[in-house]
């Protein structure tokens, strides 16, 4: 970064490394092309633009408590709705009538939580989406290289037709990512009519970070975070709570009771997560100050540190449960 600094921050034109990065995400993500934006909200918005431009149709479907940024597109209105996670069932009857020009949705929810997708639910979505015309909208903004050294998706061989990425392909600098099929890409300008443009899309700056980010991630052993993952779990499991996880990333729910969309996760105690936190903060334990957000573990944590933050937090969990319950 400070070598790439001292060449300038920002051209107003594409760079070598900016190729470079496109080339890397492309490959290892399989897509077409790919447009860079600075932030996981213009990736996911320019996205749905673009599904909304290429399909001539006027409305967007989307997963209740999925958060795809803070823009239109994101929340209820007279032209977005939502549906339940893991119902492909409601899915097939909202696209019946071909109004939707896109389905968006994470592959594992991660703002309510970590909700995992049930067996066949995202090849059902593929299906459906393809058999009506509806553009499939991946958003792998948290998932996208957390997992593993590609988008979740791509575990469950399906092909979205648009898929979008942010946080860790910017490596701490702002930084996100739209891409997908060619005959969709090509109508972005210049090539085609779609209009899409950002001052300090794709600076420098971003870009060496996120690259060398990138090649850094493609030689690690991602196997280890899901050890870490697992020693989280087992531990948060003892509290007797419902504890859902991917590698890299856990939630635990104030409930009892199996979690697979938002209306399980909205009926926890959520008033728990707040005495959790100050708790957590006191023992020296940064969380997510609210209920909805998803817990990271990262390659640089040991097992050691890990083992004893989850054994921790366990045991407070369960007593501000047993107390509630009581």
């Amino acid at each position: 970064m400070k070598e790439t600094l001292e060449l300038g921050t920002m051209f107003g034109a594409p760079t070598e490394q900016e190729v470079q990065l496109g080339e890397l995400l492309n490959e290892a993500a399989s897509l077409d092309k790919i447009r860079i934006v600075n932030t996981g909200t213009e990736a996911t918005m320019h996205a749905i633009r673009l599904a909304l431009h290429y399909t001539k149709r006027k409305k967007v479907l989307k997963i209740k408590g999925g958060y795809h940024g803070t823009h239109p597109f994101n929340f209820d209105s007279e032209f977005v709705e939502s549906v339940e996670f893991n119902s492909s069932k409601k899915i097939k009857e909202k696209l019946s009538g071909g109004e939707f020009a896109c389905l968006i949705l994470e592959p594992v929810m991660g703002n309510m939580g970590v909700i995992n997708p049930e067996d066949g639910y995202l090849e059902d979505v593929r299906e459906i989406t393809e058999r009506t015309g509806t553009l499939l909208i991946v958003d792998e903004v948290i998932t996208g290289f957390r997992t593993g050294f590609f988008p979740y998706y791509s575990t469950e061989r399906i092909d979205p037709d648009l898929a979008t990425f942010a946080k860790i392909i910017g490596g701490g600098l702002p930084m996100g990512a739209y891409g997908g099929r060619e005959e969709i890409m090509k109508e972005v300008r210049p090539s085609g009519t779609f209009p899409q443009a950002g001052t300090y899309s794709g600076n420098p700056v971003s870009v060496a970070a996120g690259l060398e980010t990138m090649r850094i991630l493609s030689s690690k052993d991602y196997s280890k975070l899901r050890r870490l993952t697992d020693i989280a779990v087992k531990h948060l499991a003892e509290s007797g709570l419902t504890v859902n996880s991917q590698t890299g990333m856990l939630s635990m729910f104030f409930s009892d009771k199996r979690v697979s969309r938002a209306s399980d996760a909205l009926k926890s105690k959520k008033d728990l997560y707040l005495p959790l936190f100050r708790e957590a903060l006191e023992r020296g334990i940064y969380l997510a100050p609210s209920y909805d957000e998803t817990i990271f573990i990262s390659f640089v944590h040991s097992e050691k540190e890990v083992g004893e933050t989850f054994q921790s937090l366990s045991e407070e969990a369960e007593r501000l449960w047993k107390a509630s319950s009581r």
